[in-house]
Order: C-alpha cells, then structure tokens, then sequence
C-alpha cells in the first residue's frame, strides 16, 4: 500500500524534467568530449615529435610517487634562441629516470615553449584515461536513470488507471 505522502506528491514540473536531461547528457558528454581533447593532444605531440626541433635536455626534477598521474619529470633545455626553457612530461611506471640524466627534447621552431619530451608519455594520455573512466560512469548512471524513469512511469501510469477503474466501478 502506498502512503498518503506518495499519493499527494507534485509531480516534477516541465522545466525540473529538462534540467534534469540536461545535466544527465551533459555529463555523459564530458568523457567523450576529454577523451576527443586526448587524442588531439597526442596526435599534436607526435607531430610534434616529428618535426620539431630536437635538442638535449638535463632532467632537473623527478617526482617518483606512487600515483602514476603524480609521477612526472622536469627537463631543462636550451631553444635556438638561446633561452633556458622548461619541459615537463609523464613518466610511466616501468621508467626510473634520475635527475642530471640526458634526455632529447623536441620544440616547436614556431613556439620553443611547445615542447615535449622524447620517450616519456604525453599529457594528453593521462586525459584519455580520465575520459574513458568518466564515460564508464556517467553512461551507466545515465542508462540507470532512463530505466527507473521509464519503470516508474509505467508504474505510475498502472496505478492511476486502475484507480480510475475504482472509481468507475463505485
């Protein structure tokens, strides 16, 4: 049996029933949408990787820690122009670079701050990652949601003929 509270409860205006579409695929677009940004940054950085301009770095910095997104390196280099720049890339867990050591770094001629490091994962990997996991999730929360709202309908949509059949009855 169904309490009072139940059956007086307003049902959701038009306006809260499209907020709430909205939000829902706004949310199961920002893992596509990270993972699109991915891609288009790692496709940038082997372009870059294969046209820019490479010169040898001094890795100045190492953060070994043990979350893979938190380990990354600082290297230290020197453009054409002759100004120090700096270059920071992921390093994956099966690498253990140590600061002082050589690495070849590649820079935009256009732009030497654009700069990647050469045998170290790119930025744009870690992204994917995070859009993959956040459209894992948010599609099934949002799949979880039609569902119940579908069945709730029907539910609903059951219970008030069969009551309107009650009433014709009495």
């Amino acid at each position: 049996m169904t309490s009072p509270q139940t059956m007086n409860k307003k049902p959701k205006s038009l306006l809260q029933r499209v907020g709430n579409v909205l939000l829902a695929a706004v949310l199961m677009l920002v893992g596509p949408a990270l993972m699109v940004t991915s891609y288009q940054q790692v496709d940038a950085d082997e372009e870059l990787a294969r046209t820019g301009v490479q010169v040898s770095g001094t890795i100045t910095y190492f953060s070994d820690a043990r979350k893979a997104s938190n380990r990354d390196i600082t290297v230290e280099y020197v453009a054409a122009d002759g100004v120090t720049r700096y270059a920071n890339a992921a390093v994956d867990h099966e690498q253990h670079p140590s600061v002082g050591e050589q690495v070849t770094v590649a820079y935009s001629e256009q732009d030497p701050n654009q700069a990647i490091v050469l045998g170290y994962e790119s930025k744009g990997e870690f992204l994917g990652g995070v859009g993959l996991i956040l459209t894992a999730i948010f599609t099934t929360l949002g799949v979880i949601i039609i569902v119940t709202g579908l069945r709730r309908r029907r539910r609903d949509e059951v219970r008030s003929s069969s009551m309107r059949g009650n009433v014709a009855e009495s």
